[in-house]
């Protein structure tokens, strides 16, 4: 096969392992693009570096290195460049591309002193006995150079398989005819074996020197297992330097756990074997707790403070085995002067070791805990080991622990630190207690929704126990500077500089005092760490609550919900209603028509400053009720911005627009017994005593209306309102704000009869309320059923004047008030006229019921207001009861 044709071959292959085949391709496509392939793959001269445009390229970068002053670097650039070209290769102008792409800024990153170091260093040549032969030939005419046999004078008979041809010989052996005369002149330049330098070092494998249970075989010492060796203290000293330095040594044997217990073999001299090996094994303890930090010290970890602690921790194991090496040497420096004593040795190591022996239950208490909980939960246990220090007063230990604790605190605070100056989360925030529930939500759940604190299984903070009480203003400053952030606001330019971060160290505590300072070291670190979170947070919080009102208006808004759902401004809500009543007493099929309601509203509340009119709409939906649950149809709906939606959430949007449907249903009720009711009074009291009844039992509907509708305004809205008002004036950040308003939903939910709770009793009040309508129809004649009647307001009703008096019968007092004697006196006219009609629909026995009903309904209220108040906490129900019980009668003579 050709080259051609196994190319082409292996084309298609390739074109196929990435599914371009061109089986089935129609268009030709496929095979111009395989031509192109076969093209590339058959071309054998690949694209190469222009060599001119290198070397034009390298005499710029000389030239701009001269003008820039930098002579060095340019003649060294020279000097290479030199030294290269005579070297050519057809690779250099590819290799001098390639470089040149790689660079990086050459003029201010290269590294003058770099330069030097890669200067090759001439070694000076070694001196060999060739040259010096070479040189000077050796004068061996009288044997001065002859081989001397010393092993002939010595006793001992292994000196001559000791004494053998030195190396030098061999050497030497090649430079010219006469080697042998020059190997013997050699070899007598060699030394003679150190024999007690030999027996020095024998001495020092103490494992060798047998005292009981050794024997000789053929000459030779062995020992037993069952052997027992003798050591001097100073060769126990440097046994144990090994073991305490991680090393192994012969009087220890290793346990399957790893720890370390004295072999029974060694003895010390002048010591007894029980106290031998209760010495030995106390140092192998302490070896094994530094073993078990050294091995910690060296796992790989993940978490940036276990990092931190990890490497504050080697750092001080370190400096304690440099400590332990300058005891070592110390004790065996001294043994020619002083006595080597094992004891005195071990309290120094004793002392040495005791601060990082400290640490060896913090590492167990590590390792017990979950993996999640490792990456704070160090804070913790370090943070008890500096209590505890700083509280017995020992200083060199709280000393010791407080700064590895602040290390690690640095390092645990860096994502907090981002997070309360920027109002994001770092990407590797492993570790801290807040995290991003969703990214995507509306703006309007922005503070609710967006960021939250962390907890673990159990409900607790995944955060150190001493983060705990000010975890939710760390949450809250993070999400105010994130809130600002939407706004449009940044934090001001001094703001890094001037909370810069946690400035708190172990010098705080032990500067001035060898005792420290006299405050548990708790609450001064409480203190320190409060007031470096309070100056972020009170800056972000205060900020935030300024633009929330200046820009947002938010004031401006909790007032227009105050008129336009409380009834605050008594003018406009009345006309508002009398408006509604009017559509709906007009029998208008289309009473509830959005576009007309909302046209109402705007137009009778667009002399409020506080109400921007374009965001106040008016939605109805299909109600089938009748009574004064025909309003609860209505939907008011009030729009304001984003911001102020965090504040005022939908469920308190609701709970107003309730007590908006619950106010007009009453204010219905009420104008019923008003306007409707009192025109045909007069005509009613000179009837007979069956009017008069009904007149009674208007009185006391009339005061049950109007002592739910004074008890809902007065004692219920305004006073909530007003301490709402003031306890947001006083609040310390947005959290506090929707806190606050919530609690003020929640009290009107309450005292408004709304909740859950009171279900029964809000219920009984609109039977009341349907029972007050259903009596005022029935009680009002045939020609007052026509909506003329009803065109004067709330000012034609009808009053008594001092003749009509003496007409009442005794022990009726009757309520009336806004009268006008004009209309006392058609009222007059009309008497034989209308009462004809008024006795056709009111019956003794309809009117019966109808009080029966109404005092049933009305005792049920007071019993259950009582009922739900039994340990007295909410006066303004005892109020409500006290104030509907002063309207009942007293006794049964009026029911009769």
């Amino acid at each position: 096969m050709s080259h051609k044709a196994r190319v082409s071959a292996l084309t298609t292959k390739l074109l196929a392992q990435f599914g371009l085949s061109e089986l089935g391709d129609q268009s030709g496509y496929a095979s111009s693009r395989k031509e192109r392939v076969f093209q590339a793959l058959l071309d054998p001269k690949p694209a190469t570096a222009n060599q001119f445009e290198i070397a034009a390229r390298l005499g710029g970068l000389e030239e701009k290195f001269r003008v820039f002053s930098n002579d060095e670097l340019a003649d060294a650039l020279r000097g290479r460049l030199d030294e290269l070209y005579t070297r050519p290769n057809r690779w250099t102008p590819e290799i001098l591309s390639l470089m040149l792409a790689l660079s990086d800024d050459p003029l201010h990153e290269t590294k003058i002193e770099g330069l030097h170091q890669s200067e090759p260093v001439s070694q000076p040549s070694l001196l060999t006995w060739s040259d010096i032969i070479h040189d000077d030939p050796l004068d061996n005419r009288d044997g001065v150079w002859n081989n001397v046999d010393f092993a002939r004078d010595g006793s001992d008979e292994d000196a001559d398989s000791i004494i053998q041809v030195s190396p030098l010989s061999e050497a030497s052996s090649t430079t010219s005819d006469d080697s042998n005369c020059i190997t013997e002149a050699i070899q007598g330049l060699s030394t003679a074996p150190d024999w007690d330098g030999l027996k020095t070092i024998m001495d020092g494998q103490f494992w060798n020197h047998a005292v009981q249970g050794a024997h000789d075989v053929n000459g030779i010492n062995h020992i037993s297992r069952d052997s027992t060796i003798e050591l001097t203290e100073a060769q126990g000293i440097r046994e144990i330097g090994f073991v305490l330095c991680g090393l192994p040594a012969s009087i220890y044997e290793q346990q399957p756990d790893g720890r370390l217990i004295a072999s029974s073999r060694y003895l010390f001299k002048h010591m007894s074997h029980t106290v031998s090996s209760q010495l030995l094994n106390n140092f192998a303890t302490i070896g094994f707790n530094l073993a078990s930090v050294r091995i910690w010290a060296t796992k790989k970890q993940q978490q940036p403070l276990l990092q931190t602690f990890q490497a504050v921790l080697a750092k001080k194991l370190a400096e304690t085995e440099r400590s332990l090496i300058q005891i070592q040497t110390q004790c065996l420096q001294s043994q020619g002067r002083n006595t080597t004593s094992l004891l005195y040795f071990y309290e120094k190591v004793k002392n040495e070791t005791r601060l990082i022996q400290q640490f060896v239950l913090i590492l167990d208490e590590l390792s017990k805990s979950e993996s999640t909980q490792a990456s704070f939960y160090i804070l913790e246990l370090l943070y008890n080991r500096v209590c505890i220090g700083h509280g017995i007063g020992d200083m060199t230990s709280f000393s010791y622990a407080a700064e590895i604790f602040f290390a690690c605190l640095q390092t645990y605070l860096k994502p907090l630190k981002h997070w309360m100056e920027h109002g994001e989360l770092m990407r590797q925030n492993q570790g801290i207690f807040i995290q991003e529930c969703n990214a995507n939500i509306p703006l309007d759940s922005f503070w609710a929704d967006r960021y939250q604190l962390l907890l673990d299984g159990s409900g607790q903070l995944h955060a150190p126990a001493f983060f705990r009480l000010a975890a939710s203003q760390i949450l809250n400053t993070g999400k105010s500077v994130h809130f600002l952030r939407l706004l449009g606001y940044s934090a001001p330019e001094n703001y890094a500089e001037e909370y810069v971060g946690f400035q708190m160290n172990v010098d705080c505590f032990v500067a001035g005092s060898d005792a420290g300072p006299l405050s548990p070291f708790s609450e001064s670190f409480e203190r320190a760490l409060n007031e470096w979170i309070g100056n972020s947070y009170h800056s972000s919080s205060a900020l935030l609550q300024q633009k929330l009102d200046a820009h947002c208006g938010l004031y401006e808004v909790l007032d227009a919900l105050e008129h336009i759902y409380m009834f605050r401004n008594g003018a406009i809500s009345n006309g508002v209603a009398d408006a509604i009543f009017a559509r709906i007493d007009y029998g208008k099929e289309d009473w509830n028509d959005a576009f007309a309601l909302t046209y109402l509203f705007r137009t009778w509340f667009a002399p409020v400053a506080c109400i921007n009119t374009a965001n106040l709409a008016v939605m109805t939906g299909i109600n089938s009720a009748t009574g004064p649950n025909i309003l609860s149809a209505l939907r008011v709906t009030y729009s304001f911005p984003w911001p102020v939606a965090n504040v005022i959430s939908k469920g308190a949007m609701r709970t107003h627009r309730r007590i908006f449907v619950l106010l007009l249903q009453i204010q219905r009720s009420k104008q019923a017994l008003e306007r409707r009711f009192t025109r045909n009074l007069v005509a009613m009291l000179m009837t007979d005593c069956q009017s008069l009844r009904a007149v009674m039992l208007r009185r006391r509907m009339l005061w049950f209306v109007n002592t739910i509708f004074s008890y809902l305004t007065d004692v219920v809205l305004a006073a909530a309102t007003t301490d709402m008002h003031r306890r947001m004036s006083r609040s310390g950040d947005l959290d506090d704000m929707i806190t606050i308003y919530q609690t003020y939903i929640t009290r009107l939910d309450e005292q408004c009869l709304l909740s859950d709770k009171r279900k029964p009793v809000l219920q009984a009040i609109t039977s009341i309320l349907d029972l007050v309508l259903l009596f005022t129809k029935t009680c009002t004649p045939f020609k007052s059923q026509h909506p003329s009647m009803d065109r004067k307001g709330p000012k034609s009703s009808v009053v008594m004047d001092r003749g009509l008096s003496r007409r009442r019968p005794p022990g009726i007092e009757l309520d009336l008030s806004d009268s006008d004697a004009n209309e006392a006196e058609v009222g007059l006219n009309h008497n034989h006229g209308m009462s004809s009609g008024l006795s056709s629909r009111l019956s003794s026995a309809r009117l019966k019921n109808i009080h029966d009903t109404f005092v049933q309904l009305q005792g049920f209220v007071c019993v259950s207001l009582r009922g739900s108040d039994k340990g007295g906490e909410d006066t303004s129900t005892e109020m409500l009861v006290d104030m509907l019980s002063a309207g009942q009668p007293m006794g049964g003579s009026q029911q009769r």
